[in-house]
């Protein structure tokens, strides 16, 4: 193998591929990122048996070959290279790299040891979103889904597709994320997606822009984004019925300025850092919600303007949750729609009307969240 290519190519192609590389592999080979050289193209490729990434650049080949290299130490490496290109060839079991004045020698681990990654199949059926709003459908959702292995059906993201939208939703039994999406180009379709493979996705989504392809397999799903790909295993588990846990009805209605919320609620909060499960109780009653925390090392209160359609009430949440909903909701102003303080309250964009003009769409998004019971 004999190649060169650009620095900034070459760095950037190896950060994509070694975010795969797992602290502690299940085999000390998966530590190592493939690296190919054929047809004009550097491939590098890792995986960790459930998640693989694939990135291909353009390169001057020279001569075509492949190798397996640690991946923490080939890209500590290519992040601190000179902007100077890259040449790439193999002496023996080593792998030199040349860079300006830069040289390494970087001693190679055994190629034929290393596990096929899972890899797209042909011709799958597979519809396309905007990358920036897929970025944006996974970041609005996956942060509501749980990270313990032993509840797996809770660690994933429940995808639902139809020809004309995708509906995405997450839960850690705490709260409820749900969004929907209309594709460019549709599938009908339904997985349970590991949540930390979307979210690499998404982030692949945002640095590469364009659209991203998303191909429905059996027992796996493949995101194609350009000289990208990710492909992960399914979560073998079945999702919750979370349409059954949505209110059909609602006794309070409340508008108010969501940045406002958001920055009097982390004030609150304060008094409660450090101290778990520490509620922050919103109090509502004419025009005016009210947030009130209180710990250890002290008490704080605040209050601000709300526009109030129903009976007030008082409700207390975990304040990490209640911010990520509004975090995740984004728009100038928000709906919290309420039943009572015991039942889950719902978060959701509230549409400005402004002098009676029509207001602008907004997107199909809610956050539940449930309620804490405090004395």
């Amino acid at each position: 193998m004999k190649l060169q290519l650009g620095r900034a190519e070459f760095a950037e192609a190896i950060s994509w591929a070694t975010r795969l590389v797992g602290p502690r592999p299940h085999l000390p080979v998966l530590s190592g990122v493939l690296i190919e050289a054929h047809d004009g193209r550097l491939t590098c490729r890792a995986h960790d048996l459930e998640v693989a990434g694939q990135i291909s650049v353009a390169a001057n080949v020279e001569q075509p070959g492949r190798a397996l290299l640690p991946g923490k130490l080939l890209a500590s490496v290519a992040a601190k290279l000179p902007d100077s290109p890259v040449v790439l060839s193999i002496d023996g079991d080593d792998v030199l790299l040349k860079c300006g004045r830069s040289n390494f020698s970087l001693r190679g681990m055994p190629v034929d040891d290393y596990p096929n990654p899972l890899a797209p199949i042909d011709d799958a059926p597979s519809g396309v979103l905007k990358a920036d709003a897929f970025a944006r459908l996974v970041s609005q959702v996956g942060r509501a889904a749980g990270s313990d292995e032993a509840r797996p059906m809770l660690t994933g993201v429940k995808i639902e597709a139809t020809t004309t939208g995708i509906t995405a939703a997450a839960t850690d039994s705490y709260r409820l994320s749900v969004r929907s999406l209309e594709w460019e180009d549709g599938v009908e379709a339904e997985a349970l997606i590991p949540a930390r493979a979307l979210q690499e996705a998404a982030k692949a989504a945002s640095e590469a822009g364009g659209e991203v392809r998303i191909a429905f397999e059996d027992g796996q799903v493949s995101f194609l984004l350009g000289d990208r790909r990710l492909t992960t295993r399914l979560v073998d588990a079945t999702f919750p019925n979370y349409r059954s846990l949505l209110p059909s009805s609602f006794e309070t209605v409340v508008t108010v300025q969501r940045a406002a919320l958001a920055e009097a609620l982390q004030r609150v909060s304060l008094v409660a850092l450090g101290q778990t499960n520490t509620p922050v109780t919103l109090s509502f009653a004419d025009g005016t919600v009210t947030l009130k925390a209180g710990g250890q090392e002290g008490a704080a209160e605040e209050a601000l303007p709300a526009d109030i359609d129903g009976d007030g009430l008082d409700i207390a949440f975990n304040p990490v949750y209640l911010l990520a909903g509004l975090e995740a909701t984004g728009t100038e102003n928000i709906r919290i729609q309420l039943q009572n303080n015991l039942k889950p309250a719902v978060l959701r964009p509230q549409p400005i009307d402004v002098e009676g003009d029509e207001a602008p769409p907004v997107e199909d998004f809610l956050y539940l969240i449930m309620p804490m019971r405090v004395n």
